[in-house]
């Protein structure tokens, strides 16, 4: 954990005046604790922050004052989720290579998001494809698969983009045709 607090704490800062109370990855990194714990909305993370406080001084190894959920909302709203998401990326590869030596399952998988669609924009539900590290229970990388294509492009790229050395690496039965076979041994 502490690894992984190191990395939100390495997150750009959005604001423009540093003087504030807050660091944003501290905050991110406090808010995700409370999410794990059955949080369900910013006011619940403010909650069980301040609920934890005495914790997470000790964890964090400074004094602070427990964000507003407006904070909290503010901090999810304008932090940027590039960074975010390749910090995330970066930490679940490095925590995946650290027994390089076993062979280990990776399973992929497409799901269409709940909730993601807005008919008023008249836009479609997203659909994302994961990789998943079945022995650690972590997933390992995931991409947006565009509007106009399918799963297919999206994991060969999401592939290419990974270092991944002694895995076994498993799809559905879309991944099965003719055409996509020797695209996935280029990826290997």
């Amino acid at each position: 954990m502490t690894q992984l607090l190191e990395k939100f704490r390495e997150l750009p800062d959005y604001r423009k005046c540093k003087q504030l109370k807050f660091n944003v990855g501290e905050i991110m990194f406090m808010s995700l604790l409370a999410i794990l714990s059955g949080a369900n909305g910013y006011m619940d993370m403010e909650f069980w922050i301040k609920s934890k406080k005495r914790e997470l001084q000790k964890f964090l190894g400074h004094a602070f004052i427990a964000p507003a959920d407006n904070t909290i909302r503010n901090v999810f709203l304008n932090i940027d989720k590039d960074a975010l998401d390749k910090m995330f990326e970066n930490w679940a590869h490095s925590t995946a290579n650290t027994n390089s030596t076993s062979i280990r399952v990776v399973a992929s998988d497409g799901k269409t998001m709940r909730g993601s669609n807005n008919k008023i924009r008249n836009e479609k539900a997203r659909h994302i494809i994961s990789l998943f590290l079945t022995e650690e229970k972590l997933t390992l990388a995931q991409t947006q698969v565009d509007d106009k294509s399918n799963e297919i492009p999206a994991l060969l790229e999401l592939l290419d983009s990974l270092e991944l050395k002694n895995c076994v690496i498993t799809v559905d039965a879309l991944h099965t045709q003719k055409n996509s076979k020797e695209d996935y041994q280029e990826a290997a």
